[in-house]
């Protein structure tokens, strides 16, 4: 299993621009589940594209692509199949 994940904020770029692309979370993974990895990278996405998004007028509908976004990217850097597995 891999040690770390870096959770990118792929989906944010698109919204705020090149700006985004320097934000970034950690994510500890060693002695976790594939499916504690998905929760913690979903709510690292939450807190990113929250972030990035802010209180714009169209946030409400923004934020659920961009979350989906930000953790299809998250997953698909990852090597390790479980955690692909238990995002879908």
């Amino acid at each position: 299993m891999f040690k770390l994940a870096t959770l990118a904020a792929v989906a944010a770029i698109l919204v705020a621009g090149p700006a985004a692309a320097a934000e970034s979370i950690h994510i500890t993974t060693a002695g976790k589940s594939p499916a504690q990895v998905k929760a913690e990278i979903q709510k690292a996405a939450i807190k990113l594209c929250d972030a990035e998004i802010g209180a714009s007028l169209l946030s409400y509908y923004m934020q659920a692509p961009c979350v989906k976004a930000t953790v299809k990217a998250a997953v698909a850097q990852s090597s390790d199949p479980a955690l692909q597995i238990a995002a879908r």
